[in-house]
């Protein structure tokens, strides 16, 4: 047995969010129609999305969104729904507001769109409807899954979803270091491009070690992998290459560290051709520290836009991005803790890049107390637990070294772990 979801009209939008909702995050195998017939006629559990409902099925009110195949300007009503508010209100439905809208709104990532058609600014989470909803800091669409879960399970109480378990994935990123080339020429174009272009990172890392904060990036990461090799899962690298030639970034002893180790591309917004031929060329440096990078990954924690920025990284081949969050705020910033395809909503299609979305990083973390930095982690570990989602936190690889001044944070990196039961 199974769901079966009717709706007069059948568009990418519905089919999207249902799946994802069903699917991905419950669990359970879904078959659309828009054959009413057909629909009143079979015994699977049956749904319905439109203005009315069928018969004696879950019915759930629409609203226009999911049936619009074009980007328009949108200022969704709300209403109270618990402790905060919700997006597109309905009357005589199961729920009391389109979820699957409000769903499909966030994850797509809908007003982002629409704030980049009018200005060039960074998005800010403070601008978000969901901090303005109060929902921020809950992965919300998995919580308003385990609601319609919640509701079908009372209805039918035989149907049985799979079980979907909690999981912990930690990403953590660096900057290769440079080192002086030989011969005169190539060493004053090196140095020149270091004063003038900013093209390598090696007057910045001699400045480090002269004020005594410098760290050795193949000494952390032997660190940090002991730490991690205990845990269940391992850790995730993410690394940067400045722009030069591979043999003036030194990559021997970091190959060592990283050759059992999932490594991702640590990239700029793809914004132009310039950043796509950095992500190309990227893209072969990091296959000479990890031949077998497969699949391709990436993560920014620049400003990310769309859909410029998913677009162009497709386009390089990658197909997995860890890019989805804030920098600088803690929070869900697509309302999920659960991987999904990114929806692109200018050509109104599901694309191939799976989209892992962060709600915390040591930036969040290094400015607070310990103890209020230990209760931030408990609180976002916490609300991803109680929906069997995925918590992302994105960490440097230089706070994690046992340097003094990073020390608060390497102990909260090993809370997170133990935490979260890794």
């Amino acid at each position: 047995m199974h769901l079966i979801i009717f709706s007069n009209i059948l568009t990418p939008r519905i089919k999207y969010i249902f799946n994802f909702i069903f699917k991905d995050i419950l669990k359970a195998e879904v078959e659309f129609t828009g054959n009413s017939a057909y629909f009143l006629q079979s015994e699977h559990i049956k749904i319905s999305y439109g203005d009315e409902s069928l018969g004696e099925e879950l019915f759930f009110k629409s609203t226009p969104l999911l049936f619009s195949n074009k980007l328009e300007e949108i200022k969704p009503k709300t209403i109270s729904f618990g402790e905060y508010q919700v997006p597109f209100p309905v009357e005589q439905s199961t729920l009391p507001f389109d979820v699957f809208a409000a769903s499909f709104f966030m994850v797509s990532r809908y007003e982002e769109y629409l704030h980049q058609l009018n200005t060039e600014e960074e998005f800010k989470p403070s601008k978000s409807y969901q901090h303005k909803w109060r929902i921020l800091d809950r992965p919300i669409i998995d919580e308003w899954a385990l609601i319609i879960k919640s509701i079908i399970r009372k209805k039918h109480p035989t149907f049985k979803f799979q079980e979907k378990k909690f999981q912990h994935q930690s990403t953590i990123h660096f900057s290769m270091l440079t080192h002086l080339p030989e011969g005169f020429l190539n060493r004053t174009k090196f140095i020149f491009s270091a004063v003038f272009k900013k093209e390598n990172n090696y007057l910045s890392s001699k400045f480090d070690r002269l004020t005594g904060v410098g760290i050795n990036n193949e000494q952390v990461l032997e660190e940090v992998n002991k730490i991690v090799a205990s845990k269940k899962n391992k850790v995730l690298y993410f690394v940067d290459f400045p722009e030069l030639p591979i043999d003036y970034i030194k990559i021997n002893g970091i190959s060592k560290h990283l050759e059992e180790q999932s490594v991702g591309l640590l990239r700029p917004c793809a914004n132009n051709k310039q950043k796509m031929t950095e992500i190309k060329e990227g893209l072969v440096k990091l296959k000479k520290i990890q031949p077998v990078a497969i699949p391709l990954t990436s993560q920014q924690l620049e400003v990310l836009k769309f859909p410029i920025c998913y677009l162009n990284i497709l386009n390089s081949g990658i197909t997995s991005d860890y890019s989805m969050g804030y920098g600088n705020v803690p929070g869900f910033r697509a309302g999920t803790c659960t991987p999904f395809n990114w929806y692109d909503l200018q050509l109104e299609k599901v694309t191939p890049l799976a989209v892992h979305s962060y709600c915390l990083t040591d930036h969040d973390l290094q400015f607070l107390p310990r103890e209020a930095a230990t209760e931030k982690i408990h609180q976002y570990i916490d609300a991803v637990k109680v929906v069997n989602g995925t918590f992302y936190s994105s960490w440097s690889l230089k706070n994690l070294s046992d340097h003094p001044k990073y020390k608060k944070l390497r102990l909260l990196f090993i809370e997170t772990l133990n935490y979260a039961g890794n």
